[in-house]
């Protein structure tokens, strides 16, 4: 194999290598209660992403209306899916809308984070 043809085919597997890494981000699937909707006050915060997530360095951070924190619980996963972060809420939640900023991290040990809100009906 030439010098030209090998040094070409090498450069194509990292481009493929790197492109496959920056795509292995636990990313937001779904979160109940869901993104943008109105609902009753919810016991706890339940977030799905696209892979198995670490609880001990993955979790939410709950505003209300104000702004203020809300106290939550220990984040920990679904016993039955690793991909679903579940961050239980100690309070009851009076109506308005809720901010919640959530971090995570997957195997490949990079934190990725993110926000959605969702709003508690009357």
């Amino acid at each position: 194999m030439s010098k030209k043809l090998h040094a070409g085919a090498m450069a194509g597997v990292v481009v493929l290598l790197f492109a496959s890494l920056a795509q292995a981000h636990p990313q937001l699937q779904s979160a109940e209660p869901a993104v943008g909707t109105t609902a009753p006050a919810p016991k706890q915060i339940r977030i799905m992403f696209n892979e198995a997530v670490i609880p001990q360095f993955s979790g939410v951070e709950l505003r209300d209306p104000s702004g203020k924190l809300v106290p939550v619980g220990k984040s920990e996963t679904d016993p039955a899916n690793k991909k679903m972060l579940v961050v239980p809420v100690k309070q009851e939640l009076s109506p308005g809308e809720y901010k919640v900023d959530w971090h995570a991290v997957s195997d490949d040990t990079h934190r990725v984070k993110g926000n959605y809100s969702f709003s508690v009906g009357r």
